[in-house]
């Protein structure tokens, strides 16, 4: 009689841990495996494996184990008491009849994502930028010491396989002055393309008409937040309104503040009890939405001639609010140290969806540019993506939050890989279509190129030796700017992750960078007190072309 052959293909174990997964809940996982595993095509899919197989069939395994160690035990010893396990070679409890073991096995696996190797601690480094949390003193961490005595560099060349990468205060390079602290937050204008805000811890923004060389540097217009006390200055957000006719300015000190262009203050917005964190207008310009950590967010109504009451308080996070957007003209979304994300919408007093499952606070809100996909970034070390299309799909009578444990609908995936807190999210503004692409920065001192449509990291760029803070994308998206606290600009082509430019700020680091929607000019807010404007078609890295005139 013929020997049954026993026989056991990679497809078999894929499809029974793409069981287990499910079974489990692991759904990204088993999404992930199901797509590089090819179970699509693979007729295991359709076969109907018993809830628990893959568990049973290792226990069996075990049982065989056993037999194996024991089998020539002899009959007078006393029992084996020693446990067998998946993972480790048996030893019995009498030290003898033990399992060879393989010769990989008890050797780690090398790490996926390992941390970044450890360089020499710098005297410029004091604290980190953060958003405040109760796991701080309630202040924003986002200044560092910089160093004494900095001078600045002359241009210098550094030779690259590609383009020449420019180094310092030269050719291309505007360095702006007059800030008295560090510069935190800048902003171009919506219409006036060498308009620039920028907000520092000097309470003051300034608002910047950067000249076209050799035209002389303007005195920019100052606009002083005056404060009872000098430990509620920061100018922690500003935001223009579409039209350009109005900014927006949110300090420390929990009053937000509208201005003209040329500088006119024209009213103090009083409802926040703690510093503003988050300012965004509204679509149509008819609203004004605030975020604070005094646990509210407030809307304010600006189609009126004097809006000095808000138009709806909400307080429906338990925590200090981080980060907020609107989805469209009556509708935001805002996440909070609660760990947890809300749907709002005006008139209604409760979230309209809340979205839970991060581990930690919730620091930034994220949506793409057609608004279907939300990125949410967390102290958690995670990106959850969410499909707003499933969302909106949903009746009235739909749950409206999910409780621990069960796994959301809405969420689309989650993306794991940096190994410490992250610094900034956006989505790459690509007109083709690509709007799934997700950039994230991070305090690890790597930058992630993400595909939201399958969940795996595209490329890791680790040219940066400190945290990283900020990004900017090119007006198509073509090119990436990422901001570090070594004082290093890096520009990458993002298709290709290539490094295609390098700029150094002579001491302290970079603490936020805006690259121009219609231009190419990359605006920086610096650690030194300084701002600083990159002419990046000056550097052969041109992105945005005005439309011919008829």
């Amino acid at each position: 009689m013929a020997k049954p052959q026993l026989r056991i293909i990679s497809d078999d174990i894929n499809a029974l841990i793409y069981s287990y997964l499910e079974d489990a809940g692991f759904l990204h996982t088993a999404y992930a495996l199901r797509h590089e595993g090819r179970l699509d095509a693979s007729p295991n899919l359709n076969v109907r494996i018993p809830r628990g197989e893959l568990v049973k069939l290792l226990s069996k395994a075990l049982m065989y184990m056993e037999v194996e160690a024991h089998y020539r035990r002899d009959p007078n010893e006393p029992p084996c008491n020693a446990p067998f396990s998946i993972l480790k070679p048996h030893i019995c409890s009498h030290g003898q009849h033990s399992l060879p073991s393989p010769p990989e096995l008890g050797h780690p696996r090398p790490e996926l994502f390992p941390p970044p190797p450890p360089r020499p601690s710098s005297p410029s480094v004091s604290g980190e930028k953060r958003k405040a949390s109760p796991k701080a003193d309630g202040r924003s961490e986002k200044r560092l010491r910089t160093e004494p005595n900095g001078e600045e560099s002359t241009s210098q060349e550094l030779e690259n396989d590609g383009p020449i990468l420019q180094k310092g205060y030269g050719d291309g390079v505007i360095l702006l002055n007059g800030h008295e602290s560090e510069v935190f937050v800048c902003q171009w204008h919506p219409t006036s393309a060498n308009v620039l805000a920028t907000g520092s811890k000097d309470a003051t923004v300034r608002i910047w008409n950067v000249p076209t060389p050799p035209a002389p540097l303007r005195v920019p217009t100052t606009l002083k937040h005056n404060t009872e006390s000098s430990e509620v200055r920061d100018i922690t957000a500003i935001d223009w309104d579409p039209s350009g006719s109005r900014l927006a300015t949110g300090s420390y000190d929990g009053i937000v503040r509208l201005w003209t262009p040329d500088g006119l203050h024209k009213h103090n917005l009083v409802a926040h009890t703690a510093p503003v964190f988050s300012i965004k207008w509204s679509p149509c310009g008819s609203w004004l939405l605030s975020g604070s950590l005094d646990q509210t967010t407030v809307v304010w109504n600006m189609s009126t001639s004097k809006p000095d009451k808000p138009e709806q308080v909400f307080r429906v996070h338990r925590a200090s609010v981080l980060d907020a957007n609107w989805i469209d003209s009556t509708t935001f979304v805002s996440c909070s140290v609660d760990k947890l994300i809300h749907i709002c919408r005006l008139g209604s007093t409760e979230p309209i969806r809340t979205f839970a499952g991060h581990e930690d606070e919730v620091n930034l809100v994220r949506l793409s540019k057609d608004k279907s996909l939300l990125a949410s970034s967390s102290d958690d070390r995670t990106v959850r993506v969410w499909d707003l299309t499933i969302w909106k799909e949903e009746g009235a009578d739909a749950q409206k939050v999910y409780p621990p444990g069960v796994v959301d609908r809405v969420l689309k995936g989650v993306l794991r890989g940096h190994d410490r807190e992250i610094g900034s999210l956006g989505w790459c503004p690509n007109p083709d279509g690509k709007e799934y692409i997700l950039v994230t920065t991070s305090f690890d001192r790597s930058v992630r190129v993400w595909d939201t449509n399958t969940g795996t990291c595209l490329r890791e760029l680790r040219d940066h030796d400190d945290r990283v803070f900020t990004h900017s994308f090119s007006s198509k998206g073509t090119y990436l700017a990422t901001g570090a606290g070594d004082g290093k600009v890096l520009v990458y082509e993002l298709s290709s992750g290539k490094r295609v430019f390098e700029w150094h700020c002579n001491a302290g680091g970079i603490f936020e960078i805006d690259w121009q929607k219609t231009g190419n000019k990359i605006g920086l807010c610096l650690e030194n007190k300084g701002v600083a404007v990159l002419d990046m078609e000056r550097f052969g890295l041109i992105d945005y072309r005005p439309p011919a005139s008829s």
